[in-house]
């Protein structure tokens, strides 16, 4: 009786909590209950609510998109990463590319059937929405987008885009995925294409893709279609970007996307190694030991009064080989060019040395003076201006005081005014 009393009673009426959902509760809020019941705090993913809601109507999504040797099924995602430039490709980010494009399909139905204001639906690559997606969407999506995907790819590969490490953001890789998707071939009309490129570095040089960015996704989707068809449309992202020099101060690390951007936007001009007899693209691809070095080395600046705030941003750096960077060591320009340019295996004249450094954005004559302020000055215009080039709007310039100047600029022929 003491054993049915403390163990057996208590046992048969313990009471277990029962959250009771009904079935026209919707997705977001069955997804909200099970994050906050969740002993572990871990938030349940899109992809994993989805695929419940999909396995109701007797489709796997997990295995599209994982695959299955169970089941003999390919993976969508393995296929996608097998370009470079996609591994680690996310399924939500997939799944965000989906409902830009359907609920860009229904808002032209709307707008088709007259309707107005809170009527029409708005184009949205947000939580709530991507959740509401219906089966139908991903058959009728998932394929093309797969080789939207693939686009972006060559995309970013016409832009000098080689190495994962090197993409300023990947949540901006999901509305461009999804209009080229939209476009088809029509993205390589140069007309298009240059706006393309533009918007792509208004986002990485005004560093607009970090944090959450669902609503600028949805606008840029619907804004760069309107773009190509009009040229008083300049979408946001386009409009409001800006670069404001004194940013190459703080810009040290490859965390910043403008680092990144700008390390592309040298490579993108054609730069060579100061040492092999190649350009920094080929190296890269033949996996030769590469990174962004200092220019004027770390122990001279130090010798020689220099913080550190002003040596170690990237105007002081230029990606070049871990050989040429030996050859470097602790000297100032004025004796390690020479060094270089009389090593066996180089054998380079002053004019062609002139040349490799001028593919870097580099003055050869200021380099060679020692003068590291001037230099620094030097490379901030040459450097802007490659900025401008990309985003089809000038650089302000720093004047005595801390104000700003517009350069004059002059819009190369690909670029849009806004």
């Amino acid at each position: 009786m003491t054993f049915r009393k403390q163990v057996l009673v208590p046992f048969r009426s313990y009471q277990l909590p029962v959250i009771q959902l009904k079935k026209e509760t919707s997705k977001e809020a069955v997804c909200i209950v099970f994050e906050k019941v969740n002993t572990g705090g871990v938030q349940l993913s899109v992809f994993e609510l989805i695929t419940a809601s999909y396995a109701a109507e007797g489709f796997n999504l997990r295995d599209d998109w994982y695959g299955s040797r169970v089941r003999n099924v390919e993976s969508r995602k393995a296929r996608l990463e097998e370009e470079p430039l996609l591994k680690g490709i996310e399924a939500t980010e997939f799944l965000q590319a989906v409902s830009l494009l359907q609920t860009h399909e229904l808002r032209q139905s709307d707008l088709s059937a007259g309707r107005t204001g809170k009527q029409v639906r708005p184009v949205s690559a947000k939580r709530a929405d991507v959740l509401q997606l219906p089966l139908e969407a991903w058959r009728e999506w998932a394929d093309e987008l797969e080789e939207g995907f693939r686009k972006v790819a060559r995309f970013l590969r016409k832009e000098c885009f080689y190495n994962r490490r090197e993409l300023p953001y990947s949540t901006q890789l999901v509305p461009l995925a999804a209009v080229l998707t939209k476009l088809k071939d029509r993205w390589l009309e140069p007309r298009i294409y240059d706006k393309l490129t533009r918007w792509f570095w208004s986002g990485v040089l005004g560093e607009l893709y970090g944090g959450a960015v669902e609503t600028r996704m949805a606008n840029d989707y619907e804004e760069l279609l309107k773009w190509f068809d009009s040229d008083e449309a300049v979408p946001r992202t386009v409009r409001d970007a800006s670069f404001q020099p004194d940013r190459f101060n703080t810009l040290r690390t490859r965390l910043s996307a403008a680092y990144k951007g700008i390390n592309v936007l040298v490579l993108r001009e054609g730069s060579k190694d100061w040492f092999w007899k190649a350009s920094i693209q080929e190296l890269d691809a033949n996996e030769v030991a590469l990174d962004i070095h200092h220019i004027f080395p770390r122990d001279w600046c130090e010798r020689n009064g220099i913080s550190r705030d002003q040596y170690d941003c990237i105007l002081n750096k230029t990606p070049i080989s871990y050989k040429a960077n030996r050859k470097i060591g602790s000297d100032a320009p004025s004796k390690y060019l020479p060094r270089i340019q009389s090593e066996p295996q180089v054998r380079l004249s002053d004019a062609h040395m002139n040349e490799l450094l001028q593919s870097h954005a580099l003055s050869p004559e200021v380099l060679r003076e020692d003068d590291f302020h001037r230099f620094l000055e030097d490379r901030r215009k040459r450097l802007s201006t490659l900025i401008e080039k990309a985003m089809g709007k000038p650089v302000s310039q720093i004047l005595e005081g801390g104000e700003y100047e517009d350069t004059d600029f002059a819009e190369s022929d690909g670029a849009v005014a806004s």
